[in-house]
């Protein structure tokens, strides 16, 4: 039988036996919200925990919404038009109310990107920043803070600090790192610098396994939470979507009991329920298809899938190459796991030079290796790159699943076709 996969804006066939394929990556099917911009406002003004939006913005000369990147999916365009109305309805000037990009360490959007991403009624009609991590002069030191049983130094955007009303605007998805997307997410990483960034994503390297999904007990989730506090978030407007790309559910107000709300729909909206792991994990990087920083999330998707001795198929188009500002992503990932740890257990966040983010981000791609070897399928990455990663490359699905299948006859077969947003869950029997 033929099957199918995304391959960033176009899609990759290949052929396999259907008695040898054990899932085929299916998700809940979770129904949209009926009125989207009715739905919106009902969250607005009856929040989880926290008084409306209306009533805390009463009043306030400097609302700042913090808003994710291009390297997620929340329709802002459709959103923040929506929100700005009842704002005004409310009676809070468009004066008060500006935007600023949250991109953490990812590199800056371009006019048309933010335009596109914002829609243009924002861009005309409000003032919009760009919080940039290595522009110091942007960034206001608050020392360190205790969290997830660390010292934790908080570098954040002054204009965030500035603002008498911070609010949160973004998705929860399942994230490797931070367990999930979401919530105080959009503080840190998303308007720090590298050396707080660096402090919370070591503790998701000093987990005993990739924490995928996994929120309480998360090291680098309870730092997230700890800046958004010292923040000072005062509201989040978070969405959860279903495997169609439709919202599901807005989840607004408190920013971690909001939050930790939209975890339970998204985890019942991205889980992949599996009756056993596969021999041979086939995984589409999508929606993560810009670069390898967000591609790699197909990867770690398929850890949890493939049985140990197996193999993952990878196909990540990453458009824009291997990543941006972190130039030893490349480094770590030819490294073995002992050396990774050790340099993660090692590293102050202070040591830029050691780039402890890209070590840790490897080090799910080491984890993988571990457990299966690796076939990948792109178009942004060479041969050489490929092979530096000790993944095997390959032109297409089906010369890599039959390579694969010519080591393992016998071989069962799983499919994540949006490995880039997956949770695969092993049902206990």
């Amino acid at each position: 039988m033929k099957y199918s996969i995304p391959y960033g804006n176009r899609s990759m066939d290949f052929e396999i036996h259907t008695n040898r394929v054990l899932f085929s990556g299916e998700m809940t099917n979770i129904p949209p919200v009926s009125d989207f911009k009715e739905e919106l406002i009902r969250s607005l003004d009856a929040p989880i925990a926290s008084q409306s939006l209306a009533s805390l913005a009463k009043g306030k000369k400097n609302i700042l919404f913090l808003v994710e990147d291009n390297t997620r999916d929340t329709p802002l365009a459709e959103i923040l038009p929506v929100v700005t109305g009842y704002l005004k309805a409310a009676g809070i000037p468009e004066s008060a109310v500006s935007f600023m990009t949250a991109p953490g360490t990812h590199r800056l959007m371009t006019d048309e990107e933010v335009r596109e991403k914002l829609g243009s009624y924002i861009v005309d009609n409000f003032a919009v920043y760009q919080h940039e991590a290595s522009n110091t002069e942007e960034l206001t030191d608050l020392g360190e803070v205790e969290a997830g049983g660390y010292k934790l130094p908080v570098r954040i955007n002054r204009r965030a600090l500035e603002a008498d009303l911070l609010v949160g605007v973004g998705n929860i998805i399942p994230h490797s790192d931070a367990g999930f997307s979401g919530g105080a997410k959009i503080v840190q990483p998303g308007v720090c610098d590298f050396v707080t960034t660096q402090a919370t994503h070591r503790g998701a390297g000093l987990c005993p396994d990739i924490p995928l999904g996994m929120i309480d007990g998360n090291p680098c989730r309870m730092g997230i939470d700890a800046v958004g506090g010292i923040a000072k978030l005062a509201f989040i407007i978070n969405v959860v979507k279903n495997f169609s790309g439709e919202i599901a559910g807005f989840f607004c107000g408190d920013y971690l009991k909001a939050h930790r709300a939209g975890v339970e729909l998204a985890r019942k909206s991205y889980s992949v329920e599996l009756d056993e792991l596969a021999d041979i994990v086939i995984a589409s990087s999508s929606p993560a298809d810009m670069d390898y920083w967000q591609g790699i999330k197909g990867l770690t998707s398929a850890y949890f899938a493939v049985k140990p001795g197996g193999a993952v198929i990878l196909a990540a188009p990453c458009y824009e190459g291997l990543v941006h500002n972190h130039p030893l992503y490349a480094h770590w990932l030819a490294q073995p796991t002992k050396v990774l740890v050790e340099a993660i257990e090692a590293a102050s966040p202070y040591d830029l030079d050691t780039d402890v983010i890209s070590a840790v981000v490897a080090l799910g791609s080491r984890r993988v290796l571990e457990r299966a070897e690796v076939y990948m399928i792109s178009d942004g990455l060479s041969e050489e790159e490929i092979r530096k990663m000790e993944y095997i490359p390959a032109a297409s699905i089906q010369e890599a699943l039959d390579a694969a299948l010519a080591k393992r006859p016998q071989a069962t077969v799983g499919i994540l076709p949006l490995g880039g947003i997956s949770l695969p869950v092993l049902m206990k029997k």
